[in-house]
């Protein structure tokens, strides 16, 4: 990320440790762990996923006025033979293990079905939904700028069936429909899943983290559009098909994969600092 940093006070809490990725200053980047936790000096400290404020976090973009965001996620595979460690995944959809309500009504100012006057967004929505029109075009201009990381990171990358086709890092089509093609399961953490949890959860989705599902619900409530790329830097727990078991096979593809992220942030961060889809953000 940028060096410089700098913080500001939300209508909800501090947003803290942000810093650009552009020379121009168009693009922001916050790290969710690192964003809205601070220690008894005001320093901003780790924050694991149940304590991460996602509120604080995506009212504070938009107040930023950003106008769309790309999210990176590190997540567990369900499926290992369908979705491998090692891969990059575009999510689609995504469910909530424990779907206690993840929303702004009663902190901010907010809509029913459209905001109005000083409201900040809207609480009923159809979530991933290919009738997101903005949404929909965000996704497909992530996916064409991100397509030529795979070439340039062959050899790191592990590509997943249904990958083929310059439609990466999409899985099936590029195309939002009816049909899922990547899920993203939340737990609540902050401990991993259990081996019969995981027997559950796999017949949910495709991918499971702690974090980005809040993220996605919470940047649709303020009509900013959420595209979400994630990692696969493990199979969850009891999947492993690793013959050194799990954490082995989290080893074995850390290097890459933080290499790979990286130059996922660097792509976008360049494509953004031109204005986006439209060339005019």
């Amino acid at each position: 990320a940028g060096e410089e940093r700098f913080s500001f006070k939300t209508p909800l809490g501090w947003l803290v440790n942000i810093s650009f990725l552009d020379a121009e200053k168009r693009v922001v980047f916050v790290n969710r762990h690192l964003c809205t936790y601070m220690d008894s000096e005001g320093k901003a400290t780790y924050a694991p996923p149940h304590v991460v404020d996602f509120h604080v976090i995506m009212i504070g973009l938009k107040k930023l006025n950003v106008k769309a965001v790309c999210a990176i996620g590190s997540t567990g595979s369900l499926r290992p033979a369908q979705v491998p460690v090692g891969s990059i995944v575009m999510p689609d959809d995504y469910a909530f293990v424990l779907p206690a309500p993840v929303t702004f009504w009663d902190r901010l100012p907010m809509g029913t079905f459209n905001p109005e006057g000083s409201q900040e967004g809207k609480i009923h929505f159809a979530p991933a939904s290919g009738d997101d029109k903005a949404w929909v075009l965000f996704r497909a201009w992530v996916q064409k700028t991100l397509s030529p990381v795979l070439a340039e990171h062959a050899d790191k990358i592990k590509v997943a069936p249904n990958q083929k086709g310059g439609i990466w890092p999409c899985v099936g089509s590029t195309q939002v429909g009816n049909d899922i093609k990547i899920s993203y399961v939340q737990t609540s953490g902050p401990r991993f899943e259990t081996r019969s949890e995981i027997q559950v959860y796999k017949n949910l989705g495709h991918i499971v983290g702690m974090t980005c599902s809040s993220e996605w619900t919470l940047s649709q409530e303020l009509c900013v559009p959420y595209v979400l790329v994630c990692a696969i830097d493990n199979s969850a727990n009891g999947l492993s098909l690793h013959p050194g078991g799990p954490v082995q096979e989290y080893l074995d593809h850390k290097g890459a994969i933080a290499e790979v992220t990286g130059a996922l942030v660097n792509t976008l961060s360049a494509a953004l600092s031109k204005g986006g889809p439209q060339g005019s953000w």
